[in-house]
């Protein structure tokens, strides 16, 4: 087995180092200057929701691989990796196209993205077909990897934390701080990944032995919710649990401090992001979230400040999974002795990857090319998230 740490250079960049169980870190590969090497270019596809539903992720999205990137052509390895970003506009029709456009013209060796599971299911048998190694960061909502709809799915790879791992703990967690007993549900019924959501809370909830008094559908278009909150004000629930995205979740929100104040509100990975924060305020403490990582801990500060030094602001969880995303597949290339070309030399180092140490905590990718790591629970404070106790 091969342990990887993700550790701050000298020079100030982040590196993935690989080595021996028991033995020492390895030393670092050679820049292409220093060993008379020709030096690498590396193209990789980059496809997130710069317009659309979920431009509130995109951005951050952006930030995370771009930070990356430069930390890894700063350390000196015999390639440097070079973006290809493209807006897949929170649409599968666009992630379609956009993923057509890395494999065809651009030649990529891998792809991330793109940001939304529905554009997934749409995107991904696309690489899937042509081979090309892909890795979600952002795509929580079932059958990504695995067992995915379209058939096989080998060359797809997730370093998000699913929603089918990170709701039940949610659940676990609201239950015992809160003692929930009964609670209704919301859902957006017209997106995928709000209706996946609805789908695992309700059978996160009846493993912990809580009922659902009601369900409510919406659309995920709607921009009132007054009417949607009222429906369930009447059962005087424990909690509102909500699968949305955050436009809706943030309305909702606002709606829930209006006619239930102090009623909490159970959420997925939506939810995950300062735009909650910004646009609920106040009411955004009713938050109760899993998430992919902790910003406060130990294995976050370097990312965090390096991200702040770069951008002037926190990053949050889907930059976070995005600059992992990439440190995580240039450690592949690495392994695969940085032939571009040969995608299924790229997706066996990829399988490899295990006990990584990254600002996600410790990283594995499973059997299935999920990601294996810890879950945090979190709710809202003042102007940031924090572990809900």
């Amino acid at each position: 087995m091969r342990t990887l740490r993700i550790f701050a250079a000298a020079a100030g960049g982040m590196a993935l180092v690989a080595s021996a169980c028991g033995g020492g870190p390895a030393a670092q590969p050679p820049s292409g200057s220093a060993s008379g090497a020709i030096t690498q270019e590396v193209k990789v596809g980059v496809a997130i929701s710069l317009t659309g539903a979920a431009n509130v992720y995109g951005p951050s999205q952006q930030n995370g691989v771009n930070l990356a990137a430069e930390q890894i052509n700063a350390i000196g390895r015999p390639f440097t990796v070079r973006l290809v970003i493209e807006d897949d506009a929170s649409t599968a029709a666009q992630s379609i196209t956009v993923f057509k456009k890395f494999i065809d013209q651009d030649k990529v060796a891998a792809i991330l993205g793109p940001t939304l599971s529905g554009s997934a299911a749409g995107a991904h048998p696309v690489a899937q077909a042509a081979q090309i190694p892909t890795i979600a960061i952002s795509n929580t909502g079932i059958g990504i990897v695995g067992k995915c709809d379209y058939g096989p799915c080998d060359y797809i790879f997730r370093a998000s934390l699913g929603e089918e791992t990170a709701l039940p703990e949610t659940v676990k967690a609201a239950k015992a701080a809160l003692n929930l007993k009964k609670v209704v549900l919301l859902y957006a019924q017209d997106d995928k990944f709000s209706a996946d959501d609805a789908t695992i809370f309700e059978k996160a909830l009846g493993a912990e032995g809580i009922q659902i008094t009601k369900k409510v559908a919406f659309s995920k278009n709607d921009v009132d919710f007054a009417g949607t909150v009222g429906q369930v004000k009447g059962d005087n629930p424990d909690a509102i649990v909500v699968g949305a995205l955050a436009g809706p979740a943030t309305k909702i929100l606002q709606e829930i401090a209006k006619q239930m104040p102090g009623k909490k509100m159970l959420c997925g990975n939506g939810c995950n992001t300062p735009a909650i924060i910004s646009g609920a305020g106040a009411a955004a403490e009713a938050t109760i979230v899993g998430t992919a990582w902790d910003p406060s801990s130990d294995t976050a500060s370097y990312f965090v400040n390096s991200y702040k030094a770069k951008y002037g602001k926190d990053p949050d969880q889907f930059a976070a999974q995005a600059y992992t995303a990439l440190h995580v597949l240039a450690n592949a290339l690495d392994t695969s002795k940085v032939n571009a070309n040969d995608h299924a030399a790229l997706k066996r180092a990829l399988e490899g990857i295990k006990n990584a140490k990254t600002v996600l905590g410790a990283f594995s990718f499973t059997a299935d090319h999920d990601v294996s790591q810890p879950v945090y629970v979190m709710t809202v404070k003042g102007n940031a998230f924090v572990p809900f106790k």
